[in-house]
């Protein structure tokens, strides 16, 4: 039985989009709680990319994970 290796820590690549995502829902959030109705509008938008970036970074961790498995 071959023994295995160590299992190394994920780069920062891997995190990043999380970290990312993140910090777009917090702006998201701010903007979405001013009064300034034409800024609403952008917050929406922000709470749409931090999902894109979240997604991102679920792919970017399976895969590292996939790739420690060889």
């Amino acid at each position: 039985m071959t023994a295995r290796p160590p299992h190394r820590r994920a780069p920062v690549w891997v995190h990043a989009p999380w970290i990312i995502a993140l910090l777009l829902v917090l702006q998201a959030l701010w903007l979405l709680t001013i009064a300034a109705f034409n800024w609403q509008t952008s917050g929406w938008v922000l709470l749409g990319s931090a999902a894109i970036c979240f997604s991102i970074g679920c792919v970017c961790k399976i895969s590292w994970e996939l790739a420690q498995r060889r």
